[in-house]
């Protein structure tokens, strides 16, 4: 056997032997309440997948403007809850209506990311 094909055999077991450790995933999206009002609190609530151990961005988008990252390092399987923040402040910035809030992570590898995406209501309180 040549070394090029040792080589290349080396990196195949390699690449099948992480593969099965490998997850990416945010289900179960929820941004509440919804409708919100100027003085309610919005939260983004999801799990979040991330395995094995490394870095990612955390991103929140709302109508597809970033809105809030964080950067972590860490392997994950848990529920999470981001706050958004509140409510007046949205509106002030995105304005009355349905807006689509969305979450993305991407690998800081750059070749991998997920997202999930969820309609939330922004409203004048009742007159």
């Amino acid at each position: 056997m040549t070394n090029a094909r040792r080589a290349c055999l080396l990196v195949l077991f390699a690449a099948l032997g992480c593969s099965d450790d490998f997850a990416l995933s945010i289900t179960s999206l929820d941004i509440a309440p919804s409708p919100a009002q100027a003085g309610d609190s919005i939260v983004f609530s999801f799990k979040l997948t991330v395995q094995p151990e490394q870095g990612y961005a955390l991103i929140l988008l709302i109508d597809g403007t970033e809105h809030a990252r964080s950067n972590r390092f860490e392997a994950i399987d848990a529920p999470l809850a981001i706050s958004a923040g509140e409510a007046g402040d949205l509106i002030a910035t995105y304005g009355l209506g349905t807006h689509e809030g969305a979450v993305v992570v991407r690998l800081d590898d750059g070749g991998r990311s997920t997202a999930a995406s969820h309609t939330f209501v922004l409203e004048a309180p009742a007159q």
